[in-house]
């Protein structure tokens, strides 16, 4: 049995991602800020990135390393201390992640890095693939950094694949769970102009892409987690709303630009701005997605609650 170690299993990615595993086809390590102990079968180990607290000498062997660690980039207006914690939350957990797996006898086979479409240029025509230049706002110069460091592993000999994941959709956390009650109460209106692009995808097919970059050897580098078809945020709601039997409001009801930098500052630029990102690399690798459209991602989501 191949043994998984995991960061940030208590978000929502690494959530869905635990939940997809059978225990018994892997051992789950999962690094956990609270006590260490062992729950349902997965083995929690207690560490702490900031004071360099990590003891990984209870695992016989490391196979998977899936680093899913940071703090949640909408989870506070960004001051300076939480953009400082944004960035230093993904930099030490990586570092010492790294300098624990360097002092290992075996390595492991395979190292997961989470990454973020927040690494390119905002409001372009054109999509951007993985060879494209990064922004130059603050989330691409968080991006760059995180991916230097998960790029360590593959001085170590370790294959590494990082994915810069979009905007993912669930019904258990992110976007969707914050929209929900809005629209819930008929007061789901597009942001802004509206015409911003959106790169998402399913939670599933995300899970799917870290599952095949395990079984797949061929999976190397820096890979796009978003889904074929980008969207605007108008056609969002407007997905949106017909899944959850909500009105589509006439085109020119929005939510002004000025009242969403009033309430949220500089982190409204995660809505108000646009990122237009291409899937083609991980077709080409042969990933099938479940979901290419974002109306049956929302109608798989919505309709199975």
């Amino acid at each position: 049995m191949k043994s998984i170690l995991i960061t940030g299993g208590t978000g929502l990615i690494g959530k869905s991602f635990i939940k997809s595993l059978d225990n018994n086809d892997f051992e789950i390590y999962v690094l956990t800020r609270s006590g260490s102990r062992v729950e349902d079968g997965i083995n929690y180990i207690n560490w702490n990135p900031e004071n360099g607290q990590l003891d990984l000498s209870g695992i016989k062997q490391i196979h998977y390393v899936i680093n899913l660690a940071g703090a949640s980039i909408d989870g506070s207006r960004w001051s300076k201390n939480y953009k400082n914690k944004i960035l230093s939350s993904r930099i030490n957990s990586t570092k010492l992640l790294f300098k624990k797996i360097k002092e290992l006898d075996t390595k492991p086979e395979l190292y997961i890095g989470a990454s973020a479409t927040g690494y390119y240029k905002k409001n372009t025509i054109f999509q951007q693939d993985e060879k494209d230049l990064k922004g130059k706002d603050f989330l691409s110069n968080v991006v760059e950094k995180w991916e230097k460091e998960s790029f360590e592993f593959k001085k170590l000999g370790i294959r590494t694949a990082i994915f810069r994941i979009g905007l993912v959709l669930s019904e258990k956390g992110g976007v969707l769970k914050k929209l929900y009650p809005i629209f819930k109460y008929f007061l789901g209106v597009p942001i802004g102009s509206g015409k911003q692009t959106i790169s998402w995808i399913h939670i599933n097919d995300l899970i799917d892409m870290i599952k095949e970059s395990i079984v797949n050897k061929e999976y190397n580098g820096v890979y796009n987690g978003v889904a074929p078809n980008v969207i605007t945020n108008e056609k969002f709601t407007h997905e949106l709303s017909k899944v959850l039997n909500r009105p589509s409001y006439p085109s020119f009801l929005k939510a002004p630009s000025f009242i969403i930098k009033l309430f949220f500052g500089e982190l409204s630029s995660l809505v108000l701005n646009g990122v237009n990102v291409s899937s083609k690399k991980i077709q080409n690798a042969g990933f099938k997605y479940s979901y290419e459209s974002v109306d049956s991602a929302l109608e798989n989501i919505y309709n199975n609650q």
